[in-house]
């Protein structure tokens, strides 16, 4: 690490970064991989250093998707904050530190929230666009398709699943209760003879209850009433005693009167307690019969229950659970049958939405690999041809994005076979290539950060101008950061950056710095002429800006009235 301290100031649109071979823009960009959750080497840490640290801030706004997927990770809070720190120290001694946001994550979440962050591209960077499920992920961006081809697709791949699951869970239920179905039942119709198929334990209870509080109130005043108006009982005794003391006329009537005065109150309510007693009766008034089987029936339960070892309250539960399950026991076979019968349907109403999608995604191929190939002619690929390749593959496992794979092929010159990007192209053409497909992607993308990485390589005139314009053109709707050694691509920067290092023998150290416009003329007349910088290639270096300036204030014009239009 040629780094000892280092601050950059990425402005929007385009930021060309340059400088001699070796003087350390790889490791920039090695700087930015390690945030976008790259794995970490130890040579990264400065000799004499016990760590390395790289933080990035990025001022995005509220609509990108990082956000949502920080949301989902708790790791965000706050919905409408634009500024994203992520800061990570690679230790000589011990694991990584990972921060973002003040939070710490691990190399995971810091490497899928990078996908979303920024792209590298460069001649041994493009890894992502060559990723089978990128690559279909890229063309149902660029195919627009409406939400009812997906609907469909998805919404019979979740029914066959829900299906295929249940028919398992039949199957599975089946085997395992099949040979206890004479079992469950006569256990079944001993809970019923005892009544619970009628209510429940606690209603049982309460009811049984309810009868007996009556019952034994109804022998109460049964007894009562024999005491109060039996041959010896309390009316007629005390009728007697008020009829001995009026017969008596030689009584002290003035001693006697308290006494007859609590004769004749006792008679008094001797009698009203006979007439409450009636009166109340009949509400007490019940047919035994229930109490009795309500008896008979709790002492079978609470018997059923000691030999089940559960508790009597949870017997209703049981039962319940019982029937239940003897129910879809019985009724097994009938559903599996049903089941096999919907997942044959909808396998067949799958296959005719997937094939759907497929034809949309052709189609969608079409037009990308129409659009590609004409941006590749100006990028000195005039011979080169690319297409997108659609299969059918109902033999794998389906997805609610149906069956197809998806990958982009290309080849060099007319009459070779196609083949997958990768194994192609070399790396400058394939770094081409990538452009000219971001040219065209970028559209429907959601990235806001794109880096190319000497992109230019291999090409000069002509087609190092293209390059340059069409990253230019990116650079309108996206933030991108370029390093080149073409003069044509560096003269369309917005922001100029150049790297150098120096030495004193010991220690080598690595800057960058941002270029005023006559430093900026002197870098390109640089790239132009070499060390010895001619009147010419100065010149040549001014035209070159120049007609960038114009070029950028044409199609910034264009853009506009494009919006305007829409």
């Amino acid at each position: 690490m040629i780094i000892d301290k280092l601050v950059l100031d990425v402005q929007d649109r385009l930021t060309i970064l340059t400088g001699e071979t070796g003087a350390g823009k790889s490791i920039l960009l090695d700087a930015l991989g390690l945030i976008l959750g790259n794995k970490s080497d130890k040579d990264l840490i400065r000799t004499g250093a016990e760590k390395s640290v790289i933080e990035a801030t990025f001022d995005l706004p509220p609509d990108a998707i990082v956000w949502n997927y920080l949301i989902e990770q708790g790791l965000v809070t706050d919905v409408n904050q634009k500024e994203l720190t992520i800061h990570r120290e690679i230790l000589r001694e011990g694991d990584d530190v990972m921060i973002l946001n003040g939070q710490p994550v691990t190399l995971d979440v810091l490497l899928k929230a990078g996908t979303m962050l920024a792209e590298i591209h460069g001649q041994f960077a493009n890894q992502s666009l060559f990723e089978p499920s990128n690559q279909l992920i890229l063309l149902d961006l660029s195919g627009s398709f409406d939400a009812d081809t997906y609907k469909n697709v998805r919404e019979e791949f979740h029914n066959l699943s829900r299906y295929k699951q249940e028919l398992e869970d039949e199957s599975e239920f089946y085997k395992k209760n099949v040979q206890n179905i004479g079992k469950m039942e006569s256990l079944v119709g001993r809970f019923e003879q005892a009544g619970l198929g009628e209510m429940d334990i606690k209603l049982m209870k309460s009811e049984y209850a309810r009868l007996l509080t009556a019952y034994e109130t109804s022998e109460a005043f049964q007894e009562i009433l024999a005491h109060l108006v039996a041959t010896n009982g309390a009316i007629k005794s005390l009728s007697a005693s008020n009829i001995a003391l009026e017969r008596q006329k030689n009584l002290d009537t003035e001693k006697m009167a308290e006494l007859y005065t609590f004769l004749q109150e006792a008679l008094r309510n001797a009698r009203a307690a006979v007439t409450e007693t009636n009166r109340l009766s009949p509400e007490y008034a019940i047919d035994t019969k229930p109490l009795h089987k309500y008896r008979k029936n709790l002492e079978i339960l609470t018997k059923m229950s000691e030999d089940l070892k559960m508790p009597l309250e949870e017997i209703s539960e049981y039962y319940n659970a019982l029937v239940a399950r003897l129910n879809r026991a019985r009724n097994c076979r009938e559903r599996m049958a049903q089941l096999t019968e919907l997942i044959q349907k909808t396998e067949y109403s799958y296959r005719q939405y997937a094939h759907i999608l497929t034809e949309k995604r052709i189609a969608a191929g079409t037009a990308m690999a129409a659009k590609i190939n004409a941006e590749l002619p100006p990028l000195k690929l005039k011979n080169a041809q690319f297409k997108v390749q659609v299969d059918e593959k109902p033999g794998t496992p389906w997805t609610e994005k149906g069956f197809n794979t998806v990958t982009f092929m290309a080849r060099m010159n007319p009459g070779m076979p196609f083949s997958s990007m990768s194994e192609t192209a070399s790396g400058g053409e394939l770094a081409r290539m990538v452009l000219a497909m971001k040219v065209v992607l970028q559209e429907v993308m959601t990235i806001p950060m794109l880096v190319f990485d000497e992109v230019d390589t291999g090409i000069g005139g002509a087609a190092a101008s293209a390059v340059g314009e069409r990253i230019a053109h990116l650079a309108e709707t996206t933030q991108v950061m370029v390093i080149t050694h073409s003069p044509q691509v560096a003269s369309r920067g917005d922001q100029h950056l150049h790297v150098s290092k120096k030495t004193d023998g010991v220690v080598t150290v690595s800057a960058a710095r941002m270029l005023t416009m006559d430093e900026r003329v002197s870098e390109v007349s640089r790239m132009l002429a070499g060390e010895v910088i001619t009147s010419e290639a100065e010149a040549a270096a001014r035209s070159l800006i120049s007609e960038a300036s114009i070029a950028a204030t044409k199609r910034r014009q264009i853009i506009a009235e494009q919006k305007k239009q829409a």
